[in-house]
């Protein structure tokens, strides 16, 4: 019950409240190598070459209307929106994330035809058939209701459109997490998707495995930089390295609305 009544919003509006990591860039930087997608300022998983394969799966018209539903500081939609020429739009439930967004956005020349607004997966505020595309990096696990996301998503695209998303499969409840699913296809499919890719994205488990052990052995440098203790952020990092235990996978779904 704890997972479900957690007030991610205000979570997330902590952590988007400050700049983002130097040490943990140093850190993503060091473990994905070349595949880093430097200077977007990522809060996932995500690599050059997924953002690649996401933008060229989102099959979008030239000048469409690209959705970016759990957007963060921005970085991944911005890069897609550059990639394909679209216009964007960000939704996040964190207010500082849109803050930081914007200000990407400015950053990378981008701000002209990106705009963010507050919402949530199950509340874009958005009207029906409003997306040419929807894209979602690495968020919808923070949602509590995953079918209700779905059908939300599928409210909002276009008949035909694209919606390209990662996140994970699960073989059991984690702690201190929404409640969480085994698969995501039948789900995508009672919402009015009809499901085109399921694929595990290469090496995921073999990143957040680095990731962690290299969080863990700068937990004095995160520390100086963000005025916690160090107990404190090593406790966050064996969090997120406990819930490794619980995924079957890190998938990313292609799905088309019927």
């Amino acid at each position: 019950m704890a997972a479900e009544i957690e007030d991610w919003a205000g979570r997330f509006d902590d952590v988007f409240s400050t700049p983002a990591s130097t040490v943990q860039d140093e850190v993503w930087a060091d473990v994905y190598g070349d595949e880093y997608p430097a200077g977007l300022e990522i809060y996932s998983f995500t690599t050059r070459s997924e953002l690649r394969r996401i933008a060229e799966s989102l099959a979008l018209p030239r000048e469409g209307t690209l959705v970016d539903i759990g957007c963060g500081r921005g970085g991944p939609g911005l890069w897609v929106a550059g990639a394909t020429g679209a216009a964007l739009l960000g939704i996040d439930i964190a207010a500082s994330a849109l803050v930081a967004a914007r200000a990407q956005a400015v950053r990378l020349r981008l701000a002209d035809r990106a705009e963010f607004r507050l919402g949530s997966f199950e509340a874009t505020a958005l009207p029906d058939d409003f997306a040419d595309a929807i894209m979602s990096v690495d968020a919808l696990l923070f949602t509590p209701h995953k079918g209700a996301a779905l059908r939300e998503l599928a409210r909002i695209a276009r008949p035909g459109a694209r919606l390209v998303l990662t996140t994970w499969d699960f073989d059991g409840q984690p702690p201190n997490r929404p409640p969480q699913v085994s698969d995501h296809r039948d789900i995508a499919r009672d919402a009015g998707f009809d499901v085109i890719a399921y694929d595990d994205t290469p090496h995921w488990l073999e990143y957040q495995r680095a990731l962690a052990a290299r969080l863990l052995e700068r937990t004095s440098d995160l520390a100086a930089e963000s005025g916690q203790s160090p107990e404190q952020v090593r406790e966050e990092n064996l969090e997120m390295e406990a819930i490794f235990a619980f995924q079957r996978r890190r998938v990313l779904m292609v799905a088309q609305r019927r």
